[in-house]
């Protein structure tokens, strides 16, 4: 286990200053500014963070100095290294409250593959006939969100519940991914349409819904909690990159300063948010955040 200690009392400040009440709703329709902490691996040479839960336990992945991928669990400023047993890369990037993480590991053959850690074992996830899969979110009823490409080379989403897989995809669509899974079920991520743009869509029960923060010419949700605020990405038509936070409808422009480009990764029942920013040198860093009205 690393510590960090400097991030570990920025992070503690910050949970201390605004307490753990879940976030007003009276914040709905405001525009948000939002308190960033930097947050990378100790002596990692990218840093990306996924997921948090109530416990404010951040998963995420890093990239070593030998150019090795892996997963961390942040907790409160100890970091933990997380590989898959015999993986030749790994992922993590989904937790819910209970500590379960889901991701993702690369075999010894190059054959990428869903992970699952529950009590303490790691499980391998692999859509039935699939080329590829990932697991990218779960609810605390244990319900997993995630993609799979086909073996004619195509990209779905899927939901995996008490071992049965059930496919997804946009309709009319083509390379749906599913990001985030809530506890009620609800389902946010990606597709491209017929011209291959890029849109994300939110997903209750069996009725799907695109959506686009304003101004964006691509975008992608990330994330959700159970209050549906929304955290993901878009670009601009000048190509720009920066997060989002939807709340209702109403959008806020999350974009770490001095950032090159932000990406808004996924968020608690608190309104703590975590995600990636790339400096100007190109170096990806994660952060924690917290949006202020």
């Amino acid at each position: 286990m690393r510590k960090n200690t400097k991030a570990s009392a920025l992070i503690l400040s910050v949970i201390a200053a605004l307490g753990l009440a879940a976030m007003p709703v009276s914040t709905k329709g405001q525009e948000l500014s939002f308190k960033f902490v930097p947050l990378n691996f100790p002596d990692s040479a990218s840093t990306e963070a996924d997921g948090i839960n109530i416990r404010a336990e951040i998963i995420g992945f890093f990239v070593d100095s030998s150019g090795k991928q892996h997963g961390f669990l942040d907790q409160l400023g100890i970091f933990t290294q997380l590989d898959f047993p015999g993986a030749s890369a790994t992922k993590t990037v989904g937790i819910n409250d209970f500590g379960n993480f889901v991701g993702a590991f690369t075999d010894a053959s190059g054959i990428q593959h869903g992970l699952l850690h529950r009590a303490g074992e790691y499980t391998q996830l692999d859509f039935p006939g699939a080329a590829s899969t990932q697991a990218l979110s779960i609810n605390n009823e244990g319900v997993i969100a995630g993609s799979f490409t086909d073996s004619g080379g195509s990209t779905h989403g899927f939901v995996h519940r008490a071992g049965d897989f059930t496919q997804i995809d946009f309709p009319g669509g083509t390379n749906t991914i599913a990001f985030g899974i809530n506890d009620e079920g609800v389902i946010v991520g990606s597709f491209n349409n017929s011209s291959g743009v890029q849109h994300a869509f939110i997903k209750r029960g069996s009725h799907f819904t695109q959506f686009d923060p304003p101004g964006a010419a691509t975008s992608v949700a990330f994330g959700l909690n159970v209050f549906g605020v929304i955290v993901g990405s878009f670009t601009n038509a000048a190509g720009n990159g920066n997060g989002f936070f939807d709340l209702g409808g109403h959008f806020s422009q999350v974009s770490f300063p001095g950032a090159a480009s932000t990406d808004a990764n996924g968020i608690n029942e608190i309104g703590f948010l975590v995600g990636d920013y790339f400096d100007a040198a190109g170096v990806e860093h994660g952060y924690f955040a917290i949006g202020l009205p």
